[in-house]
């Protein structure tokens, strides 16, 4: 557990030092938009999280199709067990 506390300490270090390096101020221009001197350091970052953002709705999504999928096989499942008859063994003793 400590290991994974100093690799936590480690990258943001790492954040901070970079956001330190890299404050000059840019200029982004996305289809129609323009915004200017917003720091590199930030437009980097919050690019990154806008990609983790996305990434995990897609994720949600999947994961939410496949547990709708497993609820319809168990559903199914329970409803040809209920209809099945029920087999007795009837082996001679």
């Amino acid at each position: 557990m400590i290991v994974a506390y100093v690799l936590v300490a480690l990258v943001g270090a790492a954040i901070a030092v970079f956001a330190i390096q890299n404050n000059s101020p840019v200029v982004v221009r996305f289809l129609g938009w323009r915004i200017e001197g917003a720091p590199l350091s930030m437009v980097i970052m919050l690019s990154i999280v806008v990609g983790i953002v996305l990434t995990s709705l897609l994720g949600a999504v999947r994961h939410w199709r496949l547990r709708s999928r497993i609820r319809q096989l168990e559903n199914r499942l329970a409803h040809l067990s209920a209809s099945e008859p029920q087999r007795v063994d009837q082996t001679p003793k």
